[in-house]
């Protein structure tokens, strides 16, 4: 659940940041193919980035090996915090919200074809025409165009349908559908709302240059926009003749077109697409070496007058049963990890097994290292009840020898985060030149 939540904020974040671009940058220009290509680049990359989860260059976290228990799991070290109660809370609201708008998308739809089902459809130059008396102007959705011929002036019948037939040629149903499909998904995003409007203001713009590069006078046409902004409300899911406010469609279509590099400012959609992506990106997890007698939790009790002889002998057997238990499922995720790297041919992917290998040979070697020491403790208690001279010599050797693998354990443990550190500072250093 937190990683639904991460995702929708995340995605919010993008959409709200190209949006700003696009009203700060991009709104006055009249470039409105790259317009529109902007506005559905930044819809798909809000979608699309948040799932690009990339190592970021330049923020690390430090995890210190000692610090890391016995029984967990390296890959452990990279998942994030969670606060379940408060996501479980939060889930019901969003998706009610998504709900309702995914139910009222389903209802615009529903009336589009009760619409046409009841008015009939009649073929013109490729177009579905729909002459209904529904209250307002004339609109397109797809292949369809509902015109109320009533409310259209004499000799303007023309000039309507090839607006309309702008947008079917152009595919803008399609966009309105794909906003309408975001909408739902970010339902609570404040930038959603004027992103989906000004992609249809973009389409207007497109479709009334469509029909003034069809050779229809300017200022006709203007006129015809003026008497066309009256009446019902739009049905709201179609491309209609007046979805944009109509001071700025007259201002645009009058405006000469944007010329030089100033067109192709829509492709800072690149770089600002980048800077999400390295503003997302996970930090390096690196493992800095620690003091080995404390590379875990698990240690044989200290000597103690509380504890008898056979407490401390029960003890002992508990604590060889529980390094015996991590042995066996470091043993087994080490087998796992080994089949995955032969697996696996991703760089990245890779690096992150080997490292995950490294911490669990690292684990191995501090296991072998207390399984030696809680050994040593039960001669130990053994010698001080024995009382034959040779039996002493006998367990003392074994003493020693034991000590000897304790010690040369922690020492291979030490020397792999000795060279795991050198080649992290070679590798800061080639970084740096």
């Amino acid at each position: 659940m937190a990683d639904l939540f991460a995702y929708l904020l995340r995605s919010a974040a993008c959409l709200s940041l190209f949006y700003a671009f696009y009203r700060l940058v991009l709104m006055r220009d009249t470039n409105f193919g790259l317009n529109r290509a902007f506005l559905l680049g930044g819809a798909v990359l809000s979608i699309v980035l948040p799932f690009l989860r990339i190592t970021s260059p330049f923020f690390r976290t430090v995890v210190h090996a000692s610090a890391i228990p016995l029984q967990a799991d390296p890959a452990a070290l990279l998942a994030p915090s969670r606060a379940p109660g408060l996501f479980d809370a939060l889930f019901p609201v969003y998706a009610a919200g998504a709900g309702l708008f995914l139910l009222l998308f389903l209802v615009r739809i529903g009336r589009l074809a009760l619409l046409a089902g009841r008015c009939g459809c009649e073929r013109h130059r490729g177009l579905r025409v729909v002459l209904c008396g529904h209250p307002g102007e004339s609109f397109s959705f797809f292949h369809f165009v509902f015109l109320n011929k009533a409310k259209i002036p004499d000799g303007a019948f023309d000039r309507i349908l090839a607006h309309e037939l702008a947008h079917v040629r152009q595919l803008h149903s399609f966009d309105i559908v794909f906003s309408e499909i975001l909408t739902v998904i970010q339902w609570f995003n404040p930038f959603v709302w004027p992103y989906r409007r000004s992609l249809r203001e973009t389409h207007e713009y497109l479709a009334d240059r469509a029909v003034i590069a069809q050779g229809c006078s300017l200022a006709r046409y203007q006129l015809l926009i003026v008497e066309q902004h009256v009446g019902g409300r739009l049905l709201e899911l179609a491309s209609s003749f007046r979805t944009s406010q109509i001071k700025r469609r007259i201002t645009m279509l009058s405006k000469q077109e944007t010329k030089g590099l100033a067109r192709w400012k829509p492709l800072l959609i690149l770089p600002l697409a980048m800077a999400l992506v390295l503003a997302f990106a996970e930090s390096r997890t690196v493992a800095q070496p620690g003091p080995a007698a404390v590379t875990t939790p698990v240690s044989a009790p200290a000597p103690s007058q509380e504890l008898s002889d056979e407490q401390m002998a029960k003890a002992l057997k508990e604590k060889e049963a529980k390094l015996e238990e991590m042995k066996k499922n470091s043993a087994e995720k080490m087998a796992q990890l080994k089949a995955k790297l032969e697996e696996t041919t991703d760089p990245e992917t890779k690096a992150k097994i080997e490292a995950a290998l490294k911490e669990h040979v690292l684990m191995s070697l501090d296991i072998g290292a207390k399984e030696r020491q809680l050994k040593m403790k039960s001669l130990e208690m053994a010698m001080a009840k024995e009382g034959d001279a040779a039996k002493k010599a006998e367990c003392e050797k074994k003493l020693q020898a034991l000590k000897a693998e304790s010690e040369e354990y922690l020492k291979k443990a030490e020397q792999i985060r000795k060279a795991d550190e050198k080649a992290r500072q070679a590798k800061q250093a080639a970084e740096k030149k």
